[in-house]
């Protein structure tokens, strides 16, 4: 399960705004559960199911974020993708949920560097 935890300083509510918007700018949706961490999205179950990897764009990927609190205090927040995800879209579709996850990384990375709130990372395969 490749994973990237995101350690964050400063108020909780306003570093999940800076992700919100960056998820949001990459076309991904977030829908709370109730513990509080996000189910990320984007895409059609129809589209996956009807054309697999061949739906582009519309092709449904879903990943995770989790937060919770490291021992300084601080916010973490783990962005996530379990294994699986794009298998309804055969090889290009696990390729591109791959390639997608990548990308939303540097989008999350370089929004929370910006706002002047990433203290560390960590990535894991």
């Amino acid at each position: 399960m490749p994973s990237v935890d995101y350690f964050v300083s400063g108020d909780p509510t306003a570093a999940k705004a800076v992700i919100t918007s960056a998820l949001d700018g990459q076309g991904f949706g977030v829908t709370p559960d109730a513990a509080g961490n996000w189910e990320v999205s984007r895409g059609s179950q129809a589209m996956t199911v009807l054309f697999g990897g061949l739906a582009g764009s519309r092709q449904r990927l879903i990943y995770r974020m989790q937060f919770f609190t490291a021992e300084d205090g601080s916010l973490v927040a783990r962005f996530y993708r379990e294994s699986g995800t794009g298998m309804m879209g055969g090889a290009i579709g696990i390729s591109r949920s791959s390639a997608t996850f990548l990308e939303l990384d540097t989008a999350i990375g370089t929004a929370l560097t910006n706002a002047g709130i990433l203290t560390n990372f960590i990535r894991t395969a």
